[in-house]
């Protein structure tokens, strides 16, 4: 019991540090808990957990390799600098347009629609950042395994359960947060978040494509 315990500590602990260093989803939560409300958070995290099972079953797979691989990287980077891009700069779009609607402030469109695109984008921002794949290949997976090697497939559920834990705790708190402080705020305060929300994420997919020429300079020169 002390040893489940332990390992969802544990998990809970390391993904909550990777979760609180600003990035694509925590940018996405902010600006998106501003037009949609608290349910924001949990949408996100729900989209940015589809891709970390997703390495997970890859890596279970045997496909581990393949992820680290220098074109798997190029890839990452190219198609998420993209997919950043395009974000950022629909953000900004937003933000230029915004018209406050106070009874939209205090029952939030939770459609269904609504609900998938947000789950979408946190997919898409989470798939986007290749820094989630090496954070999985250099201490998710090793923590996987030495939670499988002390307490079986219990230990394995256990780190699940504190890795999804931490990251829905941080986003649904970050959201909630957002949504009870926009009542308060005036138009240009929510587009100067909504704008620096954008240019963090024009600015880490321009991070992504230097990237990403770097690594196919470096295998045109080896």
């Amino acid at each position: 019991m002390f040893d489940l315990l332990g390992i969802a500590s544990l998990s809970f602990l390391a993904a909550l540090s990777g979760a609180v260093v600003p990035g694509p989803v925590f940018a996405l939560v902010v600006s998106e808990s501003l037009r949609s409300g608290k349910i924001a958070g949990p949408l996100i995290a729900l989209g940015h957990f589809l891709i970390e099972w997703f390495i997970i079953l890859m890596v279970f797979l045997g496909l581990g390799p393949l992820l680290e691989t220098e074109y798997a990287k190029i890839g990452v980077s190219c198609v998420g600098g993209a997919l950043l891009m395009f974000m950022g700069i629909r953000l900004a779009k937003i933000a230029l347009h915004l018209k406050i609607d106070e009874n939209s402030f205090s029952k939030p469109n939770e459609s269904k629609r609504i609900s998938q695109n947000l789950v979408a984008s946190g997919f898409l921002s989470s798939c986007s950042n290749p820094h989630i794949f090496l954070w999985w290949l250099t201490m998710g997976i090793p923590m996987i395994m030495s939670s499988i090697s002390i307490a079986g497939a219990m230990g394995f559920a256990s780190f699940l359960i504190g890795h999804v834990a931490a990251d829905l705790s941080w986003f649904s708190f970050v959201s909630y947060s957002i949504h009870k402080g926009r009542r308060v705020l005036k138009r240009k305060a929510v587009q100067a978040i909504l704008f620096i929300s954008s240019a963090f994420l024009v600015a880490f997919s321009i991070y992504l494509i230097i990237f990403a020429i770097n690594l196919i300079y470096s295998l045109i020169c080896s």
